[in-house]
C-alpha cells in the first residue's frame, strides 16, 4: 500500500534538516506521540546522518484484531538516513512482527516555509488482515508525521 504525506515547518531547509537529525527533537516527539518507552541514536556515517528510534507504544486503543496480532504493545523501528540535507531513505518495521514502511524524506524549500514529503510502501504479509493492517499503518504514521509537525513547529519557534 502506498503511503505519501506532506508536512510544512516554519523555517529553512537547513533549520529543518538540523532539527529532524536532533536526538532531543526525536526524543521530544515519541514522547509526545505517548510511546512507552523509547531509545534514540543519532550517528554520522560515512553515506550520511542516521537517526534512530526504537519506541514501544500501547495498542489498547486499537482494534481487537490488531492486539491479537502485535500484543499489548506495538514494538516499533524508525530508521531514517538522510544522505543529503534534502534527502533521506525511511525504514519503519514492527520489530519482530510482520510489517514495514520503507520509503524516502525529501525537504524543499516553499517561500519561507520546509515541506516535508514522505513517500513510501507499507507491507504487511499476514493473510485475511494484511490489508486492514497496511491501512492501520498508514493511519498511524500519518498521526506520528501530524505529532511530529506540531512539536516541530513548537521546535523551531523556540518554544519547546
Amino acid at each position: 500500500m502506498r503511503f505519501e504525506k506532506q508536512i510544512r515547518f516554519p523555517a529553512a531547509v537547513a533549520d529543518v534538516h538540523a532539527m529532524l537529525v536532533s536526538k532531543e527533537f526525536r526524543e521530544k516527539v515519541a514522547e509526545e506521540a505517548g510511546a512507552s518507552s523509547w531509545h534514540v541514536t543519532v550517528e554520522r556515517k560515512p553515506e550520511g546522518i542516521l537517526s534512530v528510534v526504537a519506541s514501544a507504544a500501547p495498542t489498547a486503543d486499537l482494534p481487537g484484531f490488531v492486539r491479537k496480532v502485535v500484543g499489548d504493545e506495538m514494538p516499533i523501528l524508525q530508521e531514517e538516513l538522510y544522505v543529503s540535507e534534502t534527502e533521506g531513505q525511511l525504514k519503519v518495521v514492527m520489530t519482530g512482527k510482520p510489517g514495514s514502511l520503507n520509503g524516502t524524506i525529501s525537504l524543499a524549500p516553499d517561500g519561507e516555509e520546509t515541506v516535508q514529503t514522505v513517500v513510501a510502501d507499507v507491507k504487511v504479509s499476514i493473510p485475511l488482515v494484511g490489508g486492514k493492517l497496511e491501512r492501520l499503518i498508514c493511519q498511524v504514521m500519518g498521526n506520528l508525521l501530524k505529532i511530529q509537525g506540531r512539536v516541530g513547529a513548537e521546535w523551531l519557534s523556540g518554544s519547546r
